[in-house]
């Protein structure tokens, strides 16, 4: 594909967003509700700060995710407190695509990853 049709290519355009490593994980954490910046680090897990906050601002900036400040917070710093958007919410039908696939044609992991899974059963359980 030649750079004049990628720039067009509206799947082309939203495969780059959402490629980006952490992306759809974070989307994964606020569909289930809004997050603080912690709970959403240790929700998404192994994601370093620095990586967390960039991909939170790209996502922002692309009107993804919103960012309000907690204003019941007081005495203290506010923290933010990051939801999503109708934009955000309308990738609800792209993460339960991936779950379905993944789901149907990805062998089973014998050895697994205890915590992984009680992590995704976690966030599963909060989406329904």
């Amino acid at each position: 594909m030649n750079q004049h049709a990628t720039t067009f290519c509206p799947a082309y355009r939203a495969i780059g967003v959402l490629q980006e490593k952490w992306v759809l994980h974070i989307v994964r954490a606020l569909l289930s509700g809004n997050r603080g910046f912690n709970e959403l680090a240790r929700v998404v897990g192994g994601c370093n700060s620095a990586t967390l906050t960039q991909r939170l601002e790209q996502l922002e900036h692309l009107g993804i995710i919103s960012k309000a400040t907690d204003s019941e917070v007081t005495g203290k710093l506010a923290r933010s407190i990051y939801s999503l958007t109708g934009s955000g919410r309308e990738l609800q039908s792209v993460i339960d695509a991936i779950d379905t696939w993944g789901r149907t044609h990805l062998p089973e992991d014998p050895i697994g990853d205890a915590r992984a899974v009680a992590e995704c059963a976690e966030i599963e359980v909060q989406l329904t």
